[in-house]
């Protein structure tokens, strides 16, 4: 059984889209529909005698959700009995019913993902999406089903709003810092989700320098934003507002200060980790700089040398494997 665990719409325009509106391919005759199955509504609701219902169900999800995701790897329905009885897993389920008890709205905006998707990648089935609860386990990731078909599980409680208190749940974790969890909200959801079968796409990040890391990473948000193209261009790369006005402002600045500090061929990981992970800044950079600018910048690179192929398709791009490449025939310049 394939597994990719990943730990942890269409909206109001917050910055502008990086897929120009004459770009966007016409995909009304594609079907992007899927099953949804809201798992956390089925176990919370489920009669504690007769829990085995639910695991036979869907049997490949359930064995990933009770041994990897919750640890119920021995005596499984005294677990779930537990969980289910919970009162703080009660009131876990209540808020993520408040927000997602009605998930008709983001049913809409992964149907038009999956057309995209489709259209893009026309070998891959469109995965069927299953929700669930696991107490800020994980927030999503993408499975084989027990059918070989891919499927892709969405973690609700991890997307309660950066408001949600967090760290009150779990102090002193670093991964709910408030720079990440700004990101765990609605605005985000399908963005992130559709993120994991990106990565799953692409596969396993293993540049050993700054240039290769920042253009694995720029395929990715060039690929999400094809797949999502009417999504802010501040989500697909998940920056505020005016995070994504001063990288816009400020890409000659940027593409400086890597060149003065030689950091392109850098693979001193502490060199060049807050380039290309989350982080609430770049080093170096002006306090105003957030973290993985060379993201950005990878961004802009794969984007630039797209715009220059004949004939190149998005499995294309996937499939070249040489960075240095990607940036000679980008002829990539930033904008002052």
């Amino acid at each position: 059984m394939k597994i990719y665990i990943f730990s942890i719409v269409t909206m109001l325009l917050l910055f502008s889209c990086g897929t120009d509106q004459e770009e966007i391919p016409n995909v009304s005759d594609i079907d992007g529909s899927f099953n949804l199955y809201r798992i956390e509504q089925d176990i919370m609701s489920a009669d504690t005698n007769n829990l085995q219902e639910v695991f036979l169900q869907h049997p490949a999800f359930m064995e990933i959700y009770l041994n990897n995701i919750m640890g119920f790897t021995q005596n499984q329905e005294e677990n779930i009995t537990g969980f289910i009885t919970d009162s703080n897993i009660n009131l876990l389920y209540q808020a993520t019913q408040i927000q997602y008890g009605d998930f008709s709205s983001l049913t809409k905006d992964f149907e038009e993902a999956f057309q995209f998707y489709k259209y893009y990648f026309p070998e891959r089935d469109v995965p069927d999406l299953y929700t669930f609860i696991s107490e800020y386990g994980i927030q999503r990731f993408v499975f084989s089903d027990e059918d070989g078909k891919d499927a892709l599980g969405i973690g609700l409680d991890l997307f309660l709003g950066g408001d949600y208190p967090y760290a009150q749940f779990i102090p002193n974790n670093p991964a709910f810092s408030q720079y990440l969890i700004r990101r765990f909200d609605k605005t985000h959801l399908v963005k992130r989700s559709i993120g994991a079968l990106v990565e799953d796409i692409l596969g396993e990040n293993t540049g050993n320098n700054l240039l290769e890391k920042m253009i694995h990473n720029g395929k990715k948000l060039y690929i999400l934003d094809r797949l999502l193209p009417t999504t802010p261009d501040s989500v697909i790369i998940e920056y505020t507002t005016d995070q994504m006005s001063w990288v816009e402002d400020n890409q000659v600045e940027m593409w400086a200060y890597l060149l003065k500090e030689d950091l392109f061929y850098e693979s001193d990981i502490n060199k060049i980790n807050k380039l290309v992970n989350p982080s609430p800044n770049s080093p170096g950079m002006p306090n105003e700089a957030p973290g993985r600018t060379a993201n950005y910048l990878g961004w802009k690179i794969v984007d630039a040398f797209m715009k220059r192929q004949s004939n190149y398709f998005i499995q294309d791009l996937v499939n070249e494997k040489d960075a240095q490449k990607i940036l000679n025939e980008s002829k990539f310049k930033p904008r002052k």
